[in-house]
């Protein structure tokens, strides 16, 4: 695998765990979940309106519906996001966010996107029981870790549909009128959340820089998978964003209510990340 492209998904990682904490400052500090989704949906489609001058390949219909409804898939997954992060800690709903690597793998497989080897699947199913571990917590705080569980679960199924719908969509497009197309939906669809409210003004700073650094990352992973359409390679070294969160939410997050379970957690992040020597050195 290109070096250049391991160093890209990771480092996309490493900005999630920042944009997460800035938003979830942000939703603790008195922004709603609403104006957080517009301000990152915003984001998203001006970093990416730049793609429009790159690679552009034919414009053909359905190849343009399909980047659409990846862009829906998005916007809808970003909302659970948004919602998981609200009720629930950073360091379990950043990892909990890695079940998309094995959906992304059984989507792969299911539509005749790629062939996964055992080592592949290997990594997928180390990934996931990885999550399963990040979720130790306080008994008092169960059933928010429920209910975040569940909105990240939605959320990643969500955004696994969109990877694939990148794949799909790729090869007539190219990332030229891809990305740009599945961004400015996610746009164009936030009237649908309704009446937005302005944040607090202790909410603004770590929501907009959130939301900037969100938007950046997101939309640089889809622009390596319109590139290469390697959505399950991506998305494996894109899990090691499980690390980032839980040793983040350990030290600038909730720091000592979340430091009995930092070791679980921890635990469950670095299985993802054996998930990922598994897949660079052994496929």
């Amino acid at each position: 695998m290109n070096p250049l492209l391991i160093l890209g998904a990771a480092g996309a990682a490493c900005l999630y765990a920042a944009g997460s904490l800035q938003i979830k400052r942000g939703l603790n500090n008195g922004a709603s979940l609403r104006r957080t989704v517009a301000t990152t949906n915003i984001a998203m489609a001006l970093w990416s309106l730049p793609l429009f001058f790159v690679a552009r390949g034919d414009f053909e219909l359905f190849s343009w519906l399909t980047a659409m409804l990846a862009g829906v898939a998005l916007f809808l997954g970003r909302i659970l996001s948004v919602k998981a992060l609200e009720v629930g800690d950073l360091s379990i709903v950043g990892p909990l966010l890695g079940l998309k690597t094995l959906l992304v793998a059984i989507f792969s497989f299911a539509t005749g996107q790629s062939e996964l080897n055992t080592w592949l699947w290997t990594a997928a199913v180390t990934a996931t029981l990885g999550v399963i571990l990040i979720q130790r917590g306080p008994r008092k705080l169960s059933t928010n870790r429920r209910q975040a569980a569940a909105y990240a679960a939605g959320a990643s199924i969500l955004f696994a549909g969109c990877d694939i719908l990148v794949v799909e969509a790729r090869s007539q497009l190219g990332i030229g009128w891809l990305s740009p197309t599945l961004f400015i939906t996610l746009a164009l669809l936030i009237p649908c959340l309704g009446k937005i409210s302005p944040p607090a003004p202790e909410a603004r700073k770590p929501m907009y820089l959130g939301s900037v650094i969100m938007g950046f990352q997101t939309t640089f992973v889809i622009f390596l998978i319109g590139l290469t359409g390697q959505a399950v390679m991506i998305n494996i070294i894109y899990a090691s964003r499980a690390i980032w969160t839980v040793v983040i939410d350990r030290l600038y997050g909730r720091g000592e209510d979340v430091a009995a379970f930092f070791i679980w957690r921890l635990l469950g992040a670095a299985l993802l990340v054996f998930s990922i020597i598994l897949v660079i050195f052994l496929r």
